[in-house]
């Protein structure tokens, strides 16, 4: 599944006035627990884990999403998990995320949408390319917000000198996310 047919709608931090409905589900995966929550725009957060309970998983979208009004719902998510995680989808449904960012995260994830799937990038290569060639350390913090994993292919970043370096999900996720790209396992 490539990220550029990806429909997003951006939302500045500050609009979250309003309670959203959110559903999600946790599903298992090569990459280990993924947990998906939307609303009724999109996708807003997808996350890894190794393990994640329902219970964990509604506190962690309560503190991300904190007027939200919460409900497991995991057979509403279960087919993006399918469609992510399966080399084999033919014709893949078109996904939309809702992205709550600032005008510069919004920038540096953008510009992660742009990168192949199977090729990286560095982070001064992502700082060019938005315009700010000074502002590597400022795209590395935006890359480590990200909420919406693979999706938003934040682990396509590595450093200068070509080692993979962090993953808000784990440096050894990170290279299985690789690997598996480029059709290694």
């Amino acid at each position: 599944m490539e990220s550029t047919g990806l429909r997003i709608h951006w939302q500045p931090p500050s609009e979250s006035a309003q309670s959203e409905q959110l559903i999600y589900g946790i599903h298992r995966t090569l990459f280990g627990d993924c947990l998906i929550a939307k609303t009724a725009i999109g996708i807003c957060q997808l996350e890894l884990f190794d393990r994640l309970s329902p219970t964990e998983a509604r506190q962690y979208i309560q503190a991300t999403w904190p007027k939200a009004d919460i409900e497991d719902q995991p057979t509403a998510t279960i087919a993006i998990a399918q469609q992510l995680f399966c080399h084999a989808a033919k014709d893949p449904d078109p996904l939309c995320l809702h992205v709550r960012s600032t005008v510069f995260q919004q920038q540096v994830w953008q510009s992660l949408l742009q990168i192949p799937r199977g090729a990286t990038t560095t982070y001064q290569a992502l700082a060019v390319a938005i315009g700010r060639p000074k502002a590597a350390r400022a795209v590395g913090n935006a890359v480590g917000k990200n909420p919406i994993a693979y999706l938003i292919p934040c682990h396509r970043v590595v450093r200068q000198s070509g080692e993979l370096g962090g993953y808000r999900w784990g440096r050894d996720r990170k290279q299985q996310l690789l690997a598996w790209e480029a059709g290694c396992f």
